[in-house]
């Protein structure tokens, strides 16, 4: 009775054990044809792909890097401001020029990227006080970028808002830069200027000299030139009598 019943429960304990041995990896599922069955290496490099395919796929996944298309003419608004750009475009690296009439006609040179529906863009000019510099960052959407915008000059006066383009043209041959107007020259100040003309001098003509006024009264040692060199001779003519003076004989 005991060899029967210690029996029994060896049996009990076998078919248990066979019961809960883990499956071997690569075994084919019972009522499964086994040239189906898939191996753990099949079935990982099937599941990897899937995900891959999905996040490369769904644009709310966030992960599409591939830039829109942003070549074309925009019309931009910055503040009260109105700003035309040309951009072009080679993979995510972008381009152009942008010109307006406000405050005064000026030319800018713009350089950025783009990633997605995303741009970045940097506007580059010159005014009366040096470089003038404008980032814009935005999105787009059906053909319309929004954004905002940061201004900064040279002499470290900034500038912020919101900005919207909107595309007027896909063609950029359309596209013309403004007529600047000339920057004003600095201005210069020399000791020279302040020095007064004079009438220049001819090479043969010299300046005249005034004799000094002389007075009525002549001293007689200026005309000892005059006397003959024989003292004591009187020249002919000349009557030396006493009772009348000088005469002529």
């Amino acid at each position: 009775m005991l060899r029967s019943t210690f029996l029994m429960l060896t049996l009990l304990i076998l078919i248990g054990f066979a019961q809960g041995e883990p499956s071997t990896p690569g075994a084919a599922i019972p009522d499964q044809d086994p040239a189906l069955a898939l191996t753990d290496a099949e079935n990982a490099s099937l599941m990897e792909g899937n995900s891959t395919n999905a996040t490369a796929e769904d644009p709310a996944l966030g992960n599409n890097t591939t830039a829109a298309s942003f070549e074309g003419i925009w019309l931009v608004s910055l503040g009260q401001s109105r700003t035309t750009m040309v951009l072009h475009q080679r993979q995510d690296v972008i381009f152009g020029s942008a010109s307006s009439d406000q405050p005064q006609p000026w030319n800018a040179a713009v350089l950025g990227s783009a990633s997605g529906q995303s741009i970045d863009l940097t506007l580059t000019r010159l005014d009366a006080s040096g470089p003038v510099t404008t980032r814009l960052v935005g999105r787009s959407s059906q053909e319309a970028i929004e954004g905002d915008y940061f201004r900064t000059d040279a002499l470290g006066k900034v500038d912020n808002g919101a900005f919207t383009a909107f595309l007027i043209n896909p063609d950029t041959s359309g596209y013309t830069p403004v007529q600047e107007t000339a920057l004003p020259a600095a201005e210069t100040s020399t000791a020279a200027s302040a020095i007064p003309e004079t009438a220049p001098v001819a090479p043969n003509q010299t300046e005249s000299v005034q004799p000094a006024a002389r007075s009525g009264y002549t001293d007689v040692h200026d005309l000892a030139h005059l006397v003959p060199p024989a003292a004591g001779v009187i020249p002919p003519g000349i009557n030396m009598g006493g009772g009348g003076g000088m005469g002529m004989g």
